[in-house]
């Protein structure tokens, strides 16, 4: 049973972000450069865009380690900085890194202030947020109930940032729970440094004050990112209610 489970959460995450078909397009590129195949959105490159593959890549919400996994396995030489704020999944992390040299750990949560704040812990740890979890969420997914409160290290990213070798071109996937606009706004001068950006947007009220789509949008905007589409649709398991998916924005080819 328990195999059972940990089987289908990891085949909803590939669901989800499509990261084996992401990266696996980017090892096979031999000119160093990836697109996707017309019809099927790459959190990477579109059929009309071509960039190159990342020097440094941004993991804002690093978990267990399952996206700096996948992306250091595809982008060896690419350093990637991942930032987890729950201490059980910070030492996951560290123990990965003693397998991936390029993986640099940061044991704090990126938002748009320096200092500490609480942080709901969710008996299933990727759905632990600096927002108050509502009750929607637990209704969708029983498991995810929040089973404590922890105190966490914040920090901006654009305060972080001068400490850390980051090389363009630069990928960036949040994974926040409800805290984007946060982190955006900490991290501008950062974030628009990006050539892809991947977040998360949630379209049901599944945390406390989580921004909506079209305030995500108008702040990438602001920073002149173009809006790709979305990506890894989670519906609700009983109403197949739309309640978030993955959007892409990307700096055009005249930006670069």
């Amino acid at each position: 049973m328990v195999r059972s489970f940990i089987y289908h959460s990891l085949a909803a995450v590939d669901r989800r972000l499509h990261l084996r078909a992401w990266l696996r397009k980017a090892i096979d590129s031999n000119s160093g450069q990836q697109s996707a195949q017309p019809g099927n959105l790459d959190p990477f490159g579109s059929p009309e865009l071509k960039h190159s593959r990342p020097k440094t890549v941004l993991d804002i919400g690093g978990s267990h380690g399952q996206f700096a996994r996948e992306a250091l396995r595809y982008f060896p030489d690419a350093p990637i900085y991942s930032f987890e704020p729950i201490p059980e999944c910070y030492e996951e992390l560290l123990a990965l890194r003693e397998q991936i040299p390029n993986l640099q750990p940061m044991n704090l949560a990126l938002s748009d202030h320096d200092g500490e704040q609480e942080l709901w812990l969710s008996a299933y740890r990727d759905s632990s947020s600096l927002q108050e979890m509502l009750p929607a969420h637990v209704e969708a997914w029983p498991h995810t109930a929040v089973e404590a409160k922890i105190t966490v290290r914040l920090a901006r990213l654009d305060a972080i940032a001068p400490t850390l070798d980051l090389k363009e071109p630069i990928f960036a996937k949040m994974d926040v729970q409800g805290h984007e606009l946060a982190v955006i706004r900490g991290g501008r001068e950062t974030l628009s440094r990006c050539q892809r950006v991947m977040l998360e947007c949630n379209f049901a009220p599944l945390y406390q004050d989580q921004p909506t789509f079209n305030e995500i949008y108008r702040e990438m905007r602001s920073m002149n990112f173009c809006f790709d589409g979305f990506i890894g649709n989670l519906r609700h398991p009983r109403t197949l209610e739309l309640l978030s998916a993955d959007a892409i924005f990307y700096k055009s080819t005249d930006q670069e």
